[in-house]
């Protein structure tokens, strides 16, 4: 297509970026560029393959370049959790206090610098679950913005914005709300909205449903 992105409004983040899903990501990216829609936001995971214990858990040089030359090109780069699992589900930081999402943070910026990557553009807790009073301390971290599920914070600052992404898995009630996704751009296209892709939704029934919604940012 030589269409031209149009709609300034959205931002196109691509979640739960790492080593481990980087082919499906890879294939949201070039098809992004096909439509020629603007560089997309990041979201990394800086130890997604391995837990805080495993050897050789982390961002190997070949990923890293990667991810600089897309820097490069104009894409975001944001630190997404530390390695986006929980006890139960991929909610890393549901259910911990404060201290605990402060410190986690922390060492996924540990990983983050030690692997080469410059100073990220932001923060995103995995499934945006996160108690809302550790906000403040990821700010004093360094991270400049925070993306929460009803919008994005700054310091002193709150953006309100919805937020176009797949239910995930592959229920009944999920395949319903996949279907409304190009609905739900049409009710929110009055407002800056954020249009969240991730990996697994190229083997899901949000596949069709999320490139609809691409397609109509042109």
């Amino acid at each position: 297509m030589d269409q031209k992105y149009q709609h300034r409004g959205a931002q196109i983040r691509l979640h739960d970026v790492s080593p481990l899903t980087w082919d499906s990501c890879a294939e949201w990216i070039d098809l992004c560029a096909s439509l020629h829609l603007p560089p997309l936001d990041l979201l990394v995971v800086p130890r997604h393959e391995g837990g805080p214990a495993d050897r050789g858990a982390g961002l190997p040089r070949d990923f890293v370049k990667k991810l600089l030359k897309l820097k490069e090109q104009g894409c975001g780069l944001w630190v997404h959790g530390w390695t986006h699992r929980a006890d139960v589900d991929e909610a890393e930081f549901a259910g911990m206090d404060a201290v605990r999402v402060a410190d986690r943070a922390r060492r996924a910026l540990l990983d983050w610098k030690a692997a080469g990557l410059p100073k990220p553009d932001g923060f995103c807790p995995p499934c945006w679950k996160m108690t809302s009073s550790a906000v403040g301390r990821l700010f004093k971290l360094g991270f400049p913005e925070v993306d929460l599920r009803f919008g994005v914070a700054s310091p002193g600052k709150m953006k309100w914005s919805p937020v176009l992404s797949s239910w995930g898995g592959e229920s009944r009630f999920a395949g319903l709300w996949n279907r409304s996704l190009l609905l739900q751009r049409r009710i929110f296209s009055p407002l800056s909205l954020r249009v969240a892709l991730h990996p697994q939704d190229l083997s899901g029934s949000a596949r069709r449903p999320m490139e609809n919604v691409l397609a109509s940012l042109l």
